[in-house]
């Protein structure tokens, strides 16, 4: 097999004048750096090519430190987030030629541009702001225009634990809980009857409703600490299809149906063994699990999901959270949502690494989920009024396409050549 790659050496521009083999030009292209422009005047290989490559701070200590973090903790890691490994090495090649790259020649100058492809992991702080995007995206394409609120379910400290491990079965029972919460309230009713007994009412006409989902993970201190967002809109839909305000949710209910409903879950799934520490959770949590659920004003809806996604899509610390890193030890620093202080840590940097991992979710793992009439179309689907009309979503969506948003990230074109600014013609990808 051959690549129809014309490049004459000698004068260091794309031509029609000769073909390599395949494993001539490999041999040429891993013998690369990415540090540099492709070519001298010369036709030399210039080592200071600039591949626009943007290596952040986290990116650095995964790779100035895995290998050892990896082989001093291997066993640990491996049972408790196996997909560690293999989406580490892809955040340390994100845009760099071991994830494969795609070569542009400039027709004016003859430079040649190699641009790296991404590792599109969602724990990487780069790609994870795309992912971020897309999700924006596709959450206000879905929405209708309606209004929203935000309501969050929380866990006690003392149950954290078990969400950790095995992480896809216990997440998905903290879904089906919070699932189950929302349409007991609003279809459910419990009164004391007239011999002072608790009964459940069930309403006649079965209302349905529409929220998204997004799971966190984290606190502000990095600490395991699964808790669930939920955006929900302030209608119900009938099963004789008609829409219907729902303005009121009360909190009391929220909070201890929530409970009954996980920790009857839980019981389920551990068994016997878990009976103790259920009736020891009654006892402590009386009125039940907290959940918020007052509404929070944000500018417009596309705010509050650009709040709420932002957290599902990246590491779980931002860049400008690290004060420092010194090459050993990093120092991050946050706000105390207790006390609303100022708070700094400084840890080793494999500490650091262990850390982020508890976070690493599994590959292809659903961490926002659609739910009601958001998550199928329903009988009078088209008689709602969407947030995104139609005639704007194509457009919308061009504005995610990566040489758009490169352009109004950084000011400049990617597909242009960094010393004459001419549009490049694509040659070739190499994977």
């Amino acid at each position: 097999m051959q690549l129809f790659f014309c490049y004459n050496k000698f004068r260091g521009k794309m031509e029609n004048i000769e073909t390599i083999k395949e494993c001539e030009f490999l041999d040429f292209y891993n013998s690369r750096t990415y540090t540099a422009n492709c070519f001298n005047d010369d036709g030399s290989l210039n080592k200071n090519y600039n591949s626009f490559k943007s290596t952040g701070v986290i990116s650095t200590i995964f790779e100035e430190h895995w290998t050892k973090t990896y082989f001093d903790n291997k066993e640990l890691i491996n049972k408790f987030r196996p997909n560690a490994s293999l989406e580490i090495q892809k955040i340390i090649d994100c845009h760099n030629k071991n994830l494969g790259c795609s070569l542009y020649e400039c027709p004016t100058c003859h430079d040649i541009v190699f641009i790296g492809h991404t590792c599109k992991s969602r724990f990487c702080s780069s790609c994870g702001y795309k992912y971020k995007n897309d999700r924006v995206e596709n959450i206000l394409q879905t929405a209708y225009n309606c209004q929203h609120r935000q309501i969050v379910f929380t866990i006690p400290e003392q149950l954290r634990k078990y969400f950790f491990f095995p992480f896809e079965n216990r997440i998905n029972l903290l879904f089906k809980a919070i699932r189950d919460t929302i349409y007991s309230i609003l279809n459910e009713s419990f009164k004391k009857n007239k011999k002072g007994i608790l009964k459940k009412y069930t309403s006649k006409i079965k209302y349905s409703p529409g929220f998204f989902a997004f799971l966190h993970t984290f606190g502000r201190d990095l600490k395991w600490n699964p808790h669930i967002h939920i955006l929900i809109a302030e209608i119900k839909l009938s099963n004789n299809n008609s829409c219907i305000p729902w303005k009121y949710f009360d909190y009391d209910a929220l909070s201890l149906r929530f409970q009954k409903i996980i920790l009857d879950l839980l019981s389920k799934e551990l068994g016997t063994s878990f009976d103790k520490h259920k009736k020891f959770l009654y006892l402590l949590y009386s009125n039940g699990f907290y959940v918020y659920a007052e509404p929070k004003n944000f500018k417009d809806f596309k705010s509050g999901v650009e709040y709420v996604t932002r957290y599902c899509g990246r590491v779980p610390i931002s860049e400008n959270r690290i004060v420092n890193y010194d090459g050993s030890n990093v120092t991050f620093s946050y706000i105390d949502h207790k006390d609303n202080k100022y708070h700094e840590v400084t840890i080793p940097a494999s500490q650091f690494i262990m850390i982020l991992l508890r976070h690493l979710l599994p590959t292809q793992f659903k961490i926002i989920r659609y739910y009601g009439f958001y998550r199928k179309k329903h009988s009078i689907h088209s008689k709602m009024i969407p947030l995104v009309k139609q005639h704007c979503r194509d457009f919308r969506k061009k504005l995610l396409k990566y040489e758009v948003s490169i352009s109004m990230a950084f000011h400049r074109n990617p597909f242009h050549c960094p010393k004459c600014d001419t549009k490049m013609n694509f040659v070739l990808c190499i994977n």
